[in-house]
């Protein structure tokens, strides 16, 4: 069977995001070049739209594409979709992120030690308890297809704080990792209990074969973002999103 990748333009067959994810989209249309590409995911039926490349390019795609209304739109920052593209797809503004990257085993870092593997099927409740109180957003789950490992430092008999990673595609041997459901309860913020779960499970993931690991983040998170690129994360991908009216967080 062909990779999709293989049907890319060359530019984009090196692109770690699209190396990651595409194995999780199922039908997939493409339009565009290496200047700005397209990708329509799941159909023209409330399809989820992700663009990349420069914003200009993208947005003329998106201008140019016959579905109706969507399910989600990411598109590269700088993208300005217009009123009536938005009112076509049925989508308003949701939020800005970025994707990052590394291949590099980060440092060591304080607290490290409390930091213990937990089991994400005895722990799931345990797990979800934390992330519940720690990041309600959060779509992460420790008993969802992929989960290759959760995290957790326990603090006066509960769950402090939780992360967990999930294998995605990759172009060898070994899969990607894709660290997600950080949370760590309010009391215990700024303790580095966020830093310390995100390096030990980085360098699990790298230990275990992963060529890189990736994560995701709010843009307006600037601390959290001098933590990941002290850990060795590159940012690779600047995103604005676009939801359905009322939405409160992206799909699972």
């Amino acid at each position: 069977m062909t990779d999709m990748l293989e049907l890319l333009p060359p530019r984009w067959q090196q692109d770690r995001l699209i190396i990651g994810d595409r194995t999780r989209w199922g039908a997939v249309e493409v339009v565009g070049d290496d200047d700005g590409i397209l990708f329509v995911l799941g159909g023209p039926e409330r399809a989820t739209l992700l663009g990349r490349g420069d914003p200009a390019t993208v947005d003329r795609l998106v201008a140019g594409l016959d579905v109706g209304p969507a399910r989600w739109m990411s598109l590269p920052r700088g993208a300005h979709p217009s009123a009536a593209v938005l009112a076509r797809l049925e989508l308003v503004p949701f939020s800005t992120w970025d994707w990052l990257s590394t291949d590099v085993v980060p440092p060591v870092v304080a607290g490290e030690s409390a930091v213990r593997r937990l089991d994400p099927t005895t722990d799931a409740d345990r797990i979800r308890q934390c992330l519940s109180a720690a990041s309600p957003d959060s779509t992460a789950d420790p008993t969802r297809p992929g989960e290759v490992g959760w995290w957790g430092v326990e603090v006066d008999g509960v769950l402090g704080g939780v992360v967990g990673a999930s294998e995605r595609g990759a172009t060898g041997a070994a899969p990607s990792w894709h660290v997600h459901g950080l949370g760590v309860l309010p009391r215990l913020r700024g303790t580095g209990l966020g830093t310390a779960l995100t390096a030990v499970a980085t360098r699990a993931g790298l230990a275990a074969g992963a060529p890189w690991v990736s994560l995701g983040m709010y843009a307006q998170n600037d601390g959290a973002r001098r933590i990941y690129h002290r850990l060795g994360y590159r940012t690779d991908v600047e995103l604005t999103s676009f939801s359905p009216a009322g939405a409160s967080r992206p799909p699972g």
